[in-house]
């Protein structure tokens, strides 16, 4: 030991006589630097993400109320942190962390109890034997022991509980959509708990020979009666039985819901607002597209411009060479036009797969990232399917979409992700990654990408569905249109295939994305798009300087990237203010 720790000595004055001289012989310079490595909110952020993670796998029973209180504290004493940093002597890049990390606490605060209220309402309504589950799976998890016998007391009478519920049901009363809405939210907490049951029962079973003893035929009985009930409120209550595979229901969030996902994405305008640009941009597509229908001897009837082009599409076998070379025209086209920095690395890095005909149920067009996933008829699936399939991925819909999900779209997006700021990774929004590529697709309209007015239907096609998302999202979570006339929506006022239109709603609404997510492309797009006008326009940035620069400041809501990149000078007590629309 004492030669070993003679040479570590030795090592350490090396090194320091060569630290002292590489820094001119200054000790504080090497403080310094290490104390200025990663600022005090960026650590902050990074160990909030943290605790977040650690709570979210630890804390895990729904209903549980010592996890709700454990959530609200932990955001409340991080808030509590925030506010006593001193702002004013923060650097700008700070700053703009110190306002994103606010807002997503503030956000996370408001939508837990807002939650946490709804759960309440349905499991008050619906799930009166929960509180003893509950208690008990939370005693699992914090590893209690257990009685064994009394365990299987308590399973059973929970048994008995839910069985006379259903014995005690006779006629189902005419429900509000409100209260069937409520029901689907106990359908959810039941099944979760559910599951949560299951996961306890193979934590006891075989390892405690007492547990096994007692409470096998009890847990039986238990999980038997659960999965009846379940049933029976899908079935009845809902209305929607659980073989129906067809019928498209989700949660709607209401009013409060929408002003909470607003503040969120620093959206300053009204949810009526936002639907009214739609209309007006959805208008200005349709002026478009009668321009593009009368080249095609089409007239002003849209609908048969779109029918023209959708019968151009590549023979089964050749869609991938299709996207492949799509793919590389882009990356040539933004990189010769000096619109974006490509590295050769971005430019090669992604891959192609296809899409699995029960996945195209959901998502009937081709989706991307790091991958791009191709949708296209497969040998299994029926006459009718593979037409709409064809018909819905022609090569004029693929050239318009092909560059927003790989270059300069979601590829470079997921690129750039990784290497800068990825801390910030939980501020990532739909505003940013999808208002991206969709300013390309506007972007690239200016730039007359098409090649002729078949490619300017596919454009406009995608540019009114991103119209129409805005307008059926908004309006179905205010509970004004219907899942069914959604779809009727996208297929009377965008021109999807019957197959596409139920398939994009199924997407929307059950598809586990975000209220705002289908919002936010077009609008995300529109501010990024005055962004630009802004800053590039004004001849203040270069396309290029502008495109690196959003992507050098990773996944934000777009008005705080905004004025980072504007030079607007930055507040603690930001709001949102920016009204895009006007």
């Amino acid at each position: 030991m004492g030669r070993i720790a003679s040479r570590l000595a030795i090592i350490c004055i090396v090194t320091a006589s060569v630290l002292n001289g590489l820094m001119f012989g200054r000790c504080e310079a090497v403080q310094e630097a290490s104390s200025t490595a990663v600022s005090t909110i960026e650590q902050m952020i990074r160990e909030f993400t943290e605790d977040q993670q650690t709570l979210g796998y630890r804390f895990r029973i729904k209903l549980d109320e010592a996890a709700y209180e454990k959530r609200r504290q932990l955001y409340a004493t991080w808030l509590q942190k925030l506010t006593a940093v001193n702002f004013d002597k923060l650097g700008r890049s700070e700053q703009l962390d110190y306002q994103l990390f606010k807002t997503k606490l503030e956000y996370l605060m408001a939508k837990s109890e807002l939650e946490h209220t709804q759960e309440q309402t349905a499991s008050k309504n619906y799930l009166p034997f929960t509180n003893q589950l509950v208690e008990f799976l939370r005693n699992r998890e914090n590893v209690e022991p257990i009685k064994a016998v009394a365990v299987a007391e308590l399973l059973n009478s929970l048994a008995a509980q839910v069985e006379k519920l259903i014995s005690e049901i006779k006629v189902v009363p005419e429900l509000t959509i409100d209260q069937k809405l409520t029901a689907l939210r106990a359908v959810e907490l039941v099944k979760s708990l559910r599951a949560s049951l299951v996961e306890a029962d193979t934590f006891y079973q075989g390892y405690d020979p007492t547990y096994s003893w007692w409470c096998k035929k009890p847990i039986e009985r238990l999980k038997a009666a659960i999965d009846r009930y379940s049933t029976y409120l899908q079935e009845r209550v809902v209305g929607v039985p659980e073989t129906d595979v067809e019928t498209i229901f989700g949660l709607p969030i209401g009013a409060e819901g929408i002003a909470i996902e607003l503040k969120h994405e620093w959206i300053a305008h009204t949810p009526e607002e936002l639907i009214q640009l739609a209309e007006k941009e959805m208008a200005w597509c349709e002026q478009e597209m009668n321009l593009a229908s009368q080249q095609l001897d089409c007239g002003d009837d849209w609908r048969r411009a779109l029918e023209v082009i959708k019968a151009n599409h590549v023979e089964p076998g050749e869609q991938p060479a299709m996207i492949r070379k799509l793919a590389e025209e882009a990356i040539d086209y933004v990189r010769s036009n000096e619109l974006l920095t490509v590295p050769d690395m971005a430019a090669r890095g992604w891959r192609m797969t296809m899409m699995s005909p029960d996945r195209q149920r959901v998502n009937p067009y081709f989706l991307g990232g790091e991958s791009i996933i191709v949708s296209f008829p497969t040998d299994t699936m029926t006459h009718d399917e593979k037409i709409m399939s064809l018909r819905s991925n022609n090569e004029h819909f693929a050239r318009a979409t092909v560059h927003h999900e790989l270059i300069p779209g979601h590829h470079m997006q997921f690129y750039s992700l990784a290497r800068h700021r990825p801390y910030r990774a939980i501020f990532a929004t739909p505003f940013w990654m999808e208002g991206w590529a969709l300013h390309w697709e506007m972007l690239l309209w200016d730039l007359n990408f098409a090649r002729g007015a078949e490619d300017k239907v596919g454009m406009l096609f995608w540019r009114k569905h991103r119209c129409a998302r805005i307008i059926f999202s908004l309006n179905y979570h205010l509970g004004k249109m219907t899942p069914a006339e959604c779809v009727e929506y996208l297929i009377q006022n965008v021109g999807h295939e019957r197959s596409a239109a139920a398939a994009e709603v199924r997407r929307s609404i059950m598809g586990n994305y975000g209220p705002m997510y289908q919002a936010a492309y077009m609008l995300g797009g529109k501010q990024i798009r005055k962004m630009h006008a802004e800053l590039v326009g004004s001849g203040k940035m270069s396309h290029r300087e502008f495109h690196d620069a959003i992507l050098r400041e990773h996944s934000i809501p777009i008005e705080p990237l905004r004025n980072f990149m504007s030079g607007v000078e930055l507040k603690a007590d930001a709001i949102p203010q920016w009204r895009f629309a006007d």
